[in-house]
């Protein structure tokens, strides 16, 4: 993958994770400015967006879908039972429907079944989210947040995507 030319100059950009879950893999970018002050308390403008590579034939895979947060980075990224779990730095905790036919751009099409956004009034950064993870375990998702520290939050139950499922946004 060309990371310049997806993301243009004065970047630093490459594959940060990378899980895969059926005939599927998912891999996150994790892109960063190539100039940034880790010490100031501004937002740092991080990018990056989730490829979905079909391995159904290992010897030819294929990108068959992107997950676009706009004005955010992916991190790190999870699948169970048809959900995806991630982190997008500054969208925060994301959770999205993956199951049935995965095609063009999934930010688009009302896959997403929640976000949370993990920006903290009295965080290191205030109001600015930089999930690292969301992490399902025992009932709860645990997102873990740069600025904001340990969130532990709760999902209910979620209407499985179809074509015809009226969108959350």
């Amino acid at each position: 993958m060309n990371y310049n030319e997806l993301y243009g100059p004065g970047w630093i950009a490459g594959a940060h994770a990378v899980y895969r879950y059926k005939n599927f893999v998912f891999v996150g970018d994790e892109v960063f400015p190539s100039e940034f002050n880790i010490g100031s308390h501004k937002r740092i403008p991080v990018r990056g967006i989730a490829h979905v590579i079909d391995v159904t034939d290992l010897a030819n895979p294929k990108q068959v879908a992107t997950y676009s947060v706009p004005e955010a980075g992916s991190h790190n990224i999870w699948v169970f039972d048809d959900v995806l779990y991630m982190g997008y730095y500054n969208g925060g905790g994301r959770v999205l429907d993956v199951s049935g036919e995965l095609r063009g751009e999934l930010y688009n099409q009302g896959r997403e079944i929640a976000r949370f956004w993990s920006g903290d009034p009295a965080g290191y950064r205030p109001n600015v989210p930089f999930a690292w993870g969301a992490y399902p375990y025992k009932g709860n998702i645990y997102v873990n947040d740069v600025h904001g520290g340990l969130w532990i939050i709760k999902l209910g139950k979620h209407k499985p995507y179809t074509a015809t499922t009226e969108s959350p946004l």
